[in-house]
């Protein structure tokens, strides 16, 4: 990636949230780049982006929002609550990079989207799923699946947080966070099934949506202990799609997406969390694929390449994708029950 602002200078980001997909995913990404330039850090821990400052080399650190976003062109938002955040930034006409997902409420992501598109600002969301190449050469091989199964269970994300955080950072701060908004209408334990499937399972549905354009949820459950989710989704012509995403052991991993038609399958498992995607495997009828591409260094190209109108402007955006992506969590939280409901 090279330079493409109007003046021929790296667009200047500066970055709110210092966990760990600022250690271990984003910050050694962009400090690599000749496309960007990060000017400054902040985190509501502020040993925590003075350590960030210092490893990546970031001129200075900010403790108000208003300072994080002077001289910026790009506010990259890896806190767990966003949404305030990118209001600050589109009322300071900044572009917008942030972790998935938007917020807990369609609505107001839907509001957001529309803002930043009358302003002519860039929201941009991270559902690295859109570009893996994993997950494009398993839909080239099977163009348009008549079903199959997305499945998450993730035991091993905590410990590969510590391994990225300084010594002493506790891996999660989310307990931290205000509350967030949540649709009106849904119960508390679709609450919880609305968490679980824009937390745990974002990239599972995004790669459906871009599998299956037109899926509409038919049912969800929810365990009793209120920590997995188990749905049933169609496509346009009934082709069944089974969705899991479950609590797992510590040590224990499986994120996996088969499809399948009449003709022909492929299965990926996704790398572990924070682990290279070279690690990624294709499963077909012709064998076992590997060394696929890094999703966030195809994202971050693709924020370059939009932000300096080089991106084909029919072509939907992240945003368009996060709204496909919350409107079918929202449908399925809707439909949630428990087991001591049936």
């Amino acid at each position: 990636m090279t330079p493409t602002t109007t003046t021929g200078r790296p667009w200047r980001l500066a970055v709110a949230g210092c966990g760990a997909a600022a250690f271990g995913l984003h910050l050694p990404l962009l400090k690599a780049s000749d496309a960007f330039d990060v000017i400054a850090v902040a985190d509501r821990d502020p040993a925590r982006a003075r350590i960030a400052q210092q490893r990546f080399a970031v001129p200075r650190t900010a403790t108000r929002v208003g300072d994080l976003l002077t001289d910026t062109d790009v506010l990259v938002i890896l806190t767990g609550v966003h949404e305030d955040l990118i209001e600050e930034a589109l009322d300071a006409r900044v572009h917008v990079v942030t972790e998935k997902p938007v917020c807990l409420d369609v609505v107001r992501t839907r509001k957001l989207a529309s803002r930043a598109r009358d302003a002519g600002l860039l929201l941009e969301v991270g559902a690295m799923r859109a570009h893996d190449q994993a997950l494009h050469a398993a839909l080239a091989h099977v163009p348009e699946p008549a079903g199959g199964w997305l499945v998450k269970a993730d035991g091993v994300d905590e410990a590969a947080r510590r391994r990225l955080l300084p010594p002493g950072f506790a891996p999660y701060t989310f307990a931290d966070d205000p509350p967030q908004p949540v649709p009106d209408h849904l119960a508390p334990h679709q609450v919880t099934a609305l968490q679980i499937l824009l937390w745990q399972g974002y990239h599972l549905l995004t790669a459906l949506v871009l599998a299956v354009p037109g899926t509409t949820a038919t049912a969800c459950s929810l365990d009793p202990a209120g920590q997995s989710v188990h749905a049933l989704l169609h496509g346009p012509a009934g082709e069944p799609f089974t969705l899991v995403i479950g609590a797992s052991p510590a040590g224990v991993f499986r994120e996996q997406i088969h499809l399948a038609d009449q003709a022909a399958a492929a299965t990926v498992d996704f790398a572990r969390p924070y682990e290279p995607a070279a690690t990624t495997q294709l499963t077909t009828a012709d064998g076992t694929a590997t060394g696929f591409g890094d999703p966030f260094a195809a994202m971050w190209a693709s924020v370059d390449a939009r932000l300096s109108g080089q991106h084909p402007a029919d072509l939907p955006t992240s945003a368009d994708l996060a709204l496909r992506v919350e409107d079918l969590a929202l449908a399925l939280a809707g439909l949630a029950r428990t087991r001591k409901d049936t």
